[in-house]
């Protein structure tokens, strides 16, 4: 039957009634293992081509109604190869065998809203995680669970804080004043990652204003809502890295990557229960130090230098010595000695028939910090339940509520001495400044600033202020799908997909006003109110056409369909100055508010055609998607994104080669304008001679909108090939990928007469270009249960900027200046440079200048999972080589001269006589920023596990029946790390989540390595 003839079939079956009910029988069976004959657990059964589908129990066994004619049945499992049984019409029981997946070569890739292909046939790379790999080791959020796990994906925590905060960033950066994270989508729910600052600021005035007029910035070590989900309830993550993979399904929201996870669904079978306790701690690591004094002499000289009063200073050090010749108090192990026991506690409940399973879990966990009164708490429920309505139509839902409240402290960068780190760079420790009287008075700080409202005593700060985050959250999904027409060629199916993405952020910073350094800013005692909503919605509507002629060999899939999302947040702080004691309302004393609403509303349609031929060996697919947005200067105008790629397997080439398959994919994507870019006026901005300001959101007062701005626009290629060998115990990848973004947003200078300093606009063009490879190794497939499997990835980028339409610019939030490096776009450079002052030639002269790239060299990362009867070991190591970081923790140790090497010789003693003294007069404020702008090569233990699962007789020994499987696991996260660096942890950021530049290093919370007991129980 031809097509066009099919379409008229179609639509008559659907129209009118079934003049008579096909004739079925029950088919009864069970899903082994092929190799032990075990049973294998909760496999989906289905007819091939067929609409019929089933799920085993747990004990393998299914049931399923076919018709009566002989068809074939296939059956797949995670973990497990696709399997198939042939069953003749008289035939009413099989077994169907399924071979273990050892190198997850089978898994399903996303190639549409409703489509997927097995990873044999993709045309792009695979990046497919289970949930054994993401929750074996308790992660504080979703980003540290996923780091050294991604090729071609560069995954930083910004800080070392309880509560998570991190970024992802693929394949390089794509934008420079644009969203540059990628688009995360749960159950078919696109969510926010948003990162809203806490109002921490109003203590820190990190971001300067000599009125303290800022409520918060982007140094406040805020945040990102990827940290609210629940790593227990997913079942996978997939990354969808490039154009070609992901264009036609998000558009122009897909230049960054897009992240897909699925959380755990319902099992057919009785009612099962899982409990999850965890018990562990975390251990502050690579403080930096402090400097024990050899002499008195260098103390005084030390104190003099931060106090700037001679007598004052010589005073405070000679009653110190008076009383104790070798004074030294560890401030750091001190104020970063927090060990209390953190904990998770989770509930899970799976079960249900075939036309109706639910999956139940609630989960509470509390982790602490390593500084005093630091913690992150957090409390979920879910529920995700799916329904067979018939023999045609499928309904699945999920639900879930988290409550997240941190308690996260005070770090990153400052101008009141209020961040630890920073205040205790510039205090001698030859105090004992964590040692309150017997009233409960801390006391004073004498060192940095001079003291007094200058400084602070980070013991005093630490046990009054709040800095508190308090989310409530809601997720929501549905996919409702409707088998609409099948034949044994053809089969239709319809879909409607959704979700919801709700939360409120609710902020409190208050600081008492006996605080040390209260007062400094004229005002005694701070507090802010901060609250945001945020509401993601999304939908669409598919459909799905399959058309399998002859055989089977060649299967071709239509599909197409429409979206809308709209997403909308509202953002308020107030801030109070000069409040009452104890009150921490925010209807007292100076105020200052600051409210931000955005609304952004998306519709696009799209179509693909897959095509699957040559038993399976060819695989080709054509896509476009066209998107409108609010956000566009246009509005109404779509925008078109096509891709196209194709793979071809060549099976078992030569001797001990199975397969080889190439790939090649060609896409375009984009990234929409940011919310006020298209407007021309948009909000107030200050007072300008007496008449209100103008100036757009997010650009800077001076910044005018443009009605003509578009997308920014990805043109990506890559290229493949994937090998199996050695009966494949051995899979290798290689991906070359070449990235052009065009169209990019930038500002451009205006004329005085337009009273404005710039305007947003399309133009200018960046390259990102690289290389991964990946080796999975399956050595050991022994007896007795032992098996071995060994992973090693490599990943490197290079980026350039190849046109620049406007005058070379610094990057806003990437630095501190020419003394210590920042980001400067200029044509024909890296774009992740970092440009700073170094000396030319004789006689002091200068130029600012590239003095290093934060972009890594390469990425390497390797890991092995050995099992061994009820044993499995887990080992997942991070090698990370270049990428220059600019240590200004560092900077401020050695201008305080209290680094805890300051002492140590000097490589030129006309420069200084100490390396402290040396590194601090080399820079020359700022002279030479090379001194500080450091190698950020590091290795680092990630990730190491040790777990025992229970034999089944000792548990019905000790348990009785009632108890399934019990399982013990020890583990630790960040257990070691080698580098050079100077400072902490290189991956840290002081800005937080930042397109073009995560390479500030400046007093943040310390890096934490974690230990953790679990016990995993069945019921």
């Amino acid at each position: 039957m031809s097509r066009g003839s099919w379409y008229a079939a179609m639509l008559l079956s659907l129209c009118a009634a079934p003049l008579a009910q096909a004739q079925n029988r029950e088919v009864t069976g069970k899903v082994v293992n092929a190799t032990t004959k075990e049973a294998v657990p909760y496999a989906t059964v289905s007819v091939v081509g067929g609409i019929q589908a089933a799920q085993a129990n747990e004990r393998g066994e299914f049931r399923i109604v076919v018709p009566t004619s002989s068809l074939t049945l296939g059956a797949r499992a995670i973990g497990y190869k696709r399997g198939q049984v042939r069953v003749t019409s008289d035939q009413s029981s099989v077994e169907i065998a399924l071979e273990r997946d050892i190198l997850r070569l089978e898994a399903v890739l996303v190639t549409g809203e409703a489509t997927g292909v097995e990873s044999k046939n993709a045309a792009v790379a695979v990046r497919n995680l289970t949930a054994e790999r993401l929750s074996t080791v308790p992660a504080q959020s979703a980003e540290q669970a996923l780091q050294g796990k991604v090729p071609g994906a560069l995954i930083n925590m910004n800080s070392g804080a309880p509560g998570g905060g991190g970024q992802i960033q693929i394949r390089g950066v794509t934008t420079i004043l644009g969203n540059g994270q990628p688009l995360f989508v749960v159950d078919g729910a696109v969510i926010s990652n948003d990162q809203i600052a806490s109002g921490a600021n109003t203590i820190t005035n990190a971001a300067f204003s000599s009125t303290r007029a800022n409520i918060s910035s982007n140094q406040d070590n805020a945040t990102n809502r990827l940290a609210d989900l629940v790593m227990g309830d997913i079942e996978s993550v997939q990354v969808l890295e490039g154009a070609a993979a992901s264009a036609s399904i998000y558009g122009s929201r897909a230049t960054n990557g897009v992240v897909i996870i699925k959380t755990k669904r319902g099992r057919v079978g009785e009612a099962q229960f899982h409990v999850t306790q965890r018990l562990g701690t975390y251990d502050a690591i690579r403080l930096p130090g402090s400097r024990p004094f050899r002499s008195q002499a260098d103390a005084y000289d030390a104190a003099q230098a931060n106090i700037g009063d001679t007598a004052r200073a010589r005073t405070i050090v000679d009653s110190v010595y008076a009383l104790n010749p070798n004074p030294f108090f560890d401030y750091q192990g001190r104020l970063y000695g927090q060990h209390d026991l953190s904990y998770e506690t989770g509930l899970t409940a799976s079960g249900g028939t075939q036309s109706a399973r639910y999956f139940l879990s609630g989960v509470g966990k509390k982790d602490y910090g390593t500084m005093i009164n630091t913690s992150a708490q957090r409390q979920a429920l879910r529920l995700n339940a799916d329904f067979d309505i018939g023999s045609r139509v499928t309904l699945g839902v999920g639900a879930s509520v988290v409550r997240s409240r941190n308690d996260r402290g005070i770090s990153n960068n400052d101008n009141t001495f209020t961040s630890p780190i920073y205040a205790l760079a510039y205090t001698p420790a030859i105090l004992n400044l964590a040692q309150p009287d017997a009233q409960g008075n801390y006391p004073e700080n004498p060192f940095p600033g001079g003291g007094g409202t200058s400084a602070s005593n980070p013991f005093q700060t630490m046990a009054y202020i709040t800095n508190r985050e308090d989310i409530w959250r809601q997720i929501g999904s549905a996919n409702l799908r409707w088998n609409a027409f099948t034949t044994e060629q053809h089969r239709l199916e319809l879909s409607l997909i959704g979700g919801v993405d709700r939360f409120n952020q609710d902020n409190q910073v208050y600081s008492p006003n006996f605080l040390q350094y209260e007062g400094s800013d004229g005002f005694l005692g701070h507090a802010v109110q901060g609250n945001s909503n945020s509401r993601f919605a999304n939908g669409s509507m598919n459909a799905v056409w399959t058309f399998t002629p002859g055989a089977g060999s060649t299967k071709a899939t239509t599909s197409f369909g429409l979206q809308a999302s709209d997403q909308a947040t509202n953002t308020f702080r107030v801030q109070a100055r000069g409040i009452l004691p104890s009150v921490t309302l925010i209807n007292q004393g100076t105020i200052t508010t600051f409210q931000q609403k955005t609304q952004i509303r998306d519709q696009a349609l799209y179509g693909q055609e897959e095509l699957l031929a040559l038993n399976e060996r060819l695989y080709v697919s054509v896509g476009a998607r066209a998107d409108r947005s609010s956000a566009n200067g246009d509005q109404h105008k779509f925008f078109f994104f096509p891709k196209a790629a194709a793979s071809y397997r060549f099976l078992s080439p030569i001797a001990h080669i199975d397969e080889v398959k190439l790939r090649a994919a060609v896409g375009q994507s984009g990234n929409r304008p940011n919310y006020g870019s298209r407007d021309l006026v948009l909000r107030f901005f200050g007072r300008i001679g007496g008449l209100n300001g103008i100036g757009v959101p997010g650009q800077g007062g001076d910044t005018l909108g443009n009605p003509n701005i578009e997308p920014e626009r990805m043109t990506e290629q890559e290229y493949g090939l994937d090998a199996k060998l050695f009966d494949e115990r051995i899979a290798l990848e290689g991906t070359y990928f070449n990235r052009r973004i065009t169209k990019l947003l930038l500002a451009a200078p205006l004329p005085p007469s337009e009273g404005l300093n710039l305007q947003i606009i399309n133009g200018g063009k960046l390259e990102s270009k690289g290389w991964e490879f990946g080796l999975t190794a399956n050595p050991i497939r022994g007896s007795e249960r032992l098996n071995d499997l060994f992973r090693a990835t490599f990943y490197a980028v290079r980026q350039k900027v190849l046109e620049l339409p406007v005058p070379r610019f610094v990057v806003g939030s990437s630095g501190f200046g020419t003394a210590f490096g920042r980001s400067r776009i200029a044509q024909g450079a890296s774009t992740t440079a970092i440009w700073g002052n170094a000396p030319i030639g004789p006689g002091g002269a200068r130029a600012d200048t590239i003095i290093g790239d934060a972009t890594p060299d390469f990425e390497m990362q390797f890991s092995n999972d050995l099992t061994w009867k009820s044993f499995s070991l887990g080992v997942l190591v991070d090698w990370r080589k270049g990428g220059e970081v600019s240590d200004m923790t560092q900077t401020l140790f050695d201008e305080g001269r209290t680094s805890r090497d300051y002492d140590q010789p000097s490589p030129d003693p006309a420069i200084g006589g100490t390396l402290g003294s040396y590194r601090y007069n080399k820079w020359g404020n700022g002279a030479d920023a090379r001194v500080y702008v450091q190698d950020g090569s590091f290795v680092k233990l990630r990730e190491v596990s040790l777990t025992y699962t229970l034999p089944q007789q000792w548990i019905g020994r000790v348990f009785g029946n009632g108890v399934r499987s019990a399982r013990l696991t020890l583990s630790g996260r960040n257990l070691a790390i080698w580098s050079h660096y100077w400072g902490m942890d290189p991956e840290v950021n002081n800005f937080g989540n930042q397109n073009v530049s995560r390479f500030v290093d400046l007093a943040p919370y310390p890096p934490n390595r974690s230990f953790f007991f679990g016990v995993d129980v069945g019921f």
